[in-house]
C-alpha cells in the first residue's frame, strides 16, 4: 500500500490499513437538504402569502432559497466525507481532514488503552458505525473514526496493532546481549580501578 504525503513513516514501516468514511454518508446531507428545502419553502411561501405577494414573485424568492438550503447540508457533507482520511502503520494512526486548513493527527499506538465501536440500529442493518481510540492520560476518545464500513474489523486491526507493539516493546526492556553487558561491567571496573 502506498503512503500518503501527510503520513510520516520510519525506515521498513508500511501501511497496514488506510480508509475514509463511508460513501454513503452523502445521503445523510441530501436528506438533510430536502428537509431544510422543504421547510425553508414553506415558510417563505406562507410568509410571501401573507404579505400579498404574488405567485410569480414567490416562486422567484422560494426557488433560490430552496436551492441553497439543499445544496449547502450535503455539499458540507459531501466536503467533510472528501477530505477526511485514516491510515493505520505499524506504530501510530493517523487522521487527516480539512481543506484549506488541513490538520494531521498522529495517535502513537504505544499510547493506546482501549478501542470500541458503535453501531446505531441503521449502522447494524446496513453494517457501518463509528470506531473510538482511547489513550492514556486522555479523558474522553482521543480519535473518532465516523461513519466507517465494518467498524468491528476496523477497530480489531487497531486493537490488535497496539497489543502487538506493547508486547514488543515490553519484550526489549533491557537492549543488547549478555556477553555485551558483561563488557560493559568490565570496561566499568576498569575504570573505577583508575580512579582508585
Amino acid at each position: 500500500m502506498t503512503a500518503p504525503e501527510w503520513v510520516t513513516l520510519d525506515d521498513g514501516e508500511e501501511i497496514i490499513w488506510q480508509g475514509q468514511p463511508r460513501r454513503r454518508v452523502v445521503f445523510q446531507g441530501v436528506a438533510a437538504g430536502v428537509v431544510a428545502a422543504v421547510v425553508l419553502t414553506a415558510l417563505v411561501w406562507v410568509a410571501l402569502a401573507g404579505a400579498g405577494v404574488t405567485v410569480g414573485l414567490r416562486l422567484a424568492v422560494t426557488a433560490p432559497l430552496a436551492g441553497l438550503a439543499f445544496a449547502v447540508p450535503t455539499a458540507a457533507v459531501w466536503l467533510w466525507r472528501r477530505t477526511t482520511h485514516y491510515a493505520l502503520t505499524a506504530r501510530a494512526l493517523y487522521h487527516r481532514t480539512g481543506v484549506l486548513s488541513v490538520t494531521v493527527t498522529e495517535l502513537p499506538l504505544a499510547k493506546v488503552q482501549n478501542t470500541s465501536y458503535r453501531q446505531g440500529v441503521l449502522g447494524t442493518v446496513f453494517g457501518h458505525g463509528t470506531v473510538t481510540v482511547d489513550t492514556a492520560g486522555s479523558e474522553g476518545a482521543e480519535l473518532t473514526l465516523q461513519a466507517m464500513d465494518d467498524p468491528g474489523a476496523i477497530q480489531q486491526r487497531i486493537a490488535d496493532r497496539a497489543t502487538r507493539l506493547r508486547d514488543e516493546d515490553q519484550s526489549d526492556d533491557i537492549p543488547g546481549a549478555t556477553d555485551q553487558w558483561r563488557a560493559v561491567l568490565a570496561e566499568v571496573r576498569a575504570i573505577r580501578a583508575g580512579f582508585e
